[in-house]
C-alpha cells in the first residue's frame, strides 16, 4: 500500500515539473476542469490524501509527520467545503493570473512535496 503513495508523490512531482517548466500549460490544466470538477477535486483529493497518509503511517518513514499532514489534509478539504465553490473559484483565478515566477516557486514547493511523499514511501 506504500506505494500508493509513492504514486501519489510521483503524480505531484510530476505536475510540480510542469509548473516549472511551462506555468501556461500548468495553467491549462485548470482552464479545462469546470468549475465544479475543482471544487469536488479539491476537496475530495484532500480527503483521501488524508485518510491514506493517515492509514499507512505506520508504515511510512516519518509517522508522525505523515499523521500531521493528514490532519493538514483533511482540515484543507473542510475549510474548502465551508468557504464554498465561489470562493475557491476566486482565489484560484487569483493565484493563476500571478506572474509566471510565482506559479514556478508554488510548482517548486508541490514537486518538493511529492519527492517527499515518494521519499517516505520507498
Amino acid at each position: 500500500m506504500t506505494l500508493v503513495v509513492a504514486f501519489l508523490g510521483a503524480l505531484i512531482v510530476l505536475l510540480g515539473a510542469l509548473g516549472l517548466a511551462s506555468p501556461a500549460r500548468f495553467r491549462g490544466l485548470f482552464a479545462v476542469m469546470s468549475p465544479q470538477t475543482r471544487y469536488i477535486m479539491a476537496v475530495v483529493i484532500r480527503l483521501a490524501m488524508g485518510a491514506l497518509l493517515w492509514v499507512l503511517a505506520d508504515d511510512l518513514r516519518h509517522p508522525h509527520v505523515m499523521r500531521i499532514l493528514a490532519v493538514i489534509a483533511v482540515v484543507a478539504a473542510v475549510v474548502i467545503l465551508v468557504l464554498g465553490r465561489p470562493r475557491l473559484d476566486r482565489f484560484v483565478d487569483w493565484w493563476l493570473a500571478r506572474p509566471d515566477n510565482v506559479i514556478r516557486v508554488s510548482a517548486l514547493f508541490a514537486a518538493a512535496f511529492g519527492a517527499y511523499l515518494v521519499y517516505v514511501a520507498v
